[in-house]
């Protein structure tokens, strides 16, 4: 007896940040909840951003220049990221029970064993690889500043917070609280896209087992193969449609990773090659590159993967033991067949294809970018 899958389970982590984020409703208090995502929203999603932003224009140095710089475009990134998917949550809650759906197919321990180890595994991975990244960048900026007695980031704050310890203190305490919650908000945006692709590539495969064993199990039985058949064709219409529903919703904020990846990693290099000055300095720049690169890979090798898994699809219905089954059973095959010949390929804005090729393009361009200050230098 083979052990029902629960791929919705995978989810449940991201799940509790964008209930510490106060987007999903408490079950224990919603008017306390809504107040608690005004005052999150007005105190660190604008309120953190702003300071940095503002930190940008009356910079004094180079050095307050690019630090800044480099922390209010990634500031503004997961600004946009975070309201684009603050909206988003029932078309999640609706994917979510569409894997529930494809949960049930699953039959075979070969399958099982298959989620287990190449959907399962990797999704955790991911979720707790960005959670230890991100927590990892907030951790080396507090001791940064607590080494160097300066703010985590010299933007601009109200408080007059050399002339006291206290105002030092409240000014630390503000930094360090906004760039933790933004860091809560990055796990919330970065680690939903990868997990949700590699579910999708995951269950693609899966279908392409069960569409490869049809007629091989029952070759004389033509009722139950023809049965599986129709059941293998729905599961497909089901992932095109969940495919499209995916990109729609990852689209715009994609966009937005894309363009910030490509600037903050020339920034980055930038700042850690020219301006940085001690050791804390230098461990939190490659730490922060570290951070903006793994962003973005992960979802881009899993567009690859679904890519790959829908292309491999037809090659694993002629793999079924279709030659054995009658005429109309064979028809059904060749129109099957005829659907998954055409090429997924998912999109950022409509623009930039979510695949391996686009991630080492944005790659090229930021160093590219830092190539050209570097000549001007």
């Amino acid at each position: 007896m083979v052990r029902q899958l629960d791929t919705r389970a995978i989810f449940t982590r991201l799940f509790l940040t964008w209930r510490v984020l106060g987007i999903i409703d408490w079950p224990f208090h919603r008017h306390l909840r809504l107040v608690y995502d005004i005052l999150m929203n007005t105190v660190v999603t604008f309120g953190f951003t702003a300071h940095l932003v503002l930190g940008i224009i009356l910079s004094t140095n180079q050095d307050q220049f690019f630090t800044n710089l480099v922390m209010g475009i990634a500031s503004v990134s997961c600004l946009f990221k975070h309201m684009l998917y603050r909206f988003r949550m029932e078309e999640m809650q609706r994917i979510n029970e569409i894997f529930g759906q494809l949960d049930d197919r699953v039959r075979t321990k070969e399958d099982y064993d298959y989620y287990k180890r190449l959907m399962e595994r990797p999704c955790n991975f991911m979720v707790n690889f960005f959670t230890r990244c991100y927590c990892a960048v907030s951790i080396t900026a507090l001791t940064t500043a607590l080494v160097t007695g300066e703010l985590l980031y010299p933007a601009f704050v109200p408080l007059q917070w050399r002339t006291s310890v206290f105002k030092y203190a409240v000014s630390l305490l503000f930094q360090f609280a906004g760039i933790s919650l933004q860091a809560v908000q990055n796990i919330a945006n970065d680690a939903y896209g990868p997990v949700v692709l590699c579910m999708l590539s995951g269950h693609v495969h899966l279908l392409s087992n069960r569409v490869s064993r049809v007629g091989h199990d029952k070759p004389n039985n033509v009722e139950d193969n023809y049965k599986e058949l129709s059941l293998c064709i729905e599961d497909h219409k089901l992932l095109m449609s969940t495919t499209t529903a995916v990109e729609r919703m990852v689209s715009a904020s994609y966009l937005v990773q894309f363009g910030s990846v490509g600037i903050n990693l020339c920034l980055g290099l930038v700042y850690l090659l020219f301006f940085a000055d001690n050791y804390f300095a230098y461990v939190y720049y490659t730490i922060h590159i570290t951070a903006i690169m793994i962003e973005l890979f992960p979802f881009c090798y899993y567009g690859s993967m679904l890519e790959f898994e829908f292309y491999d699809l037809s090659y694993a219905i002629f793999s079924s033991n279709w030659p054995m089954q009658p005429r109309p059973f064979r028809r059904n095959i060749v129109n099957f067949t005829e659907l998954t010949l055409r090429n997924v390929t998912l999109y950022a804005g409509g623009i930039v294809r979510i695949n391996l090729d686009s991630f080492f393009a944005t790659c090229k361009t930021g160093y590219s970018f830092f190539t050209v200050i570097q000549s001007m230098k």
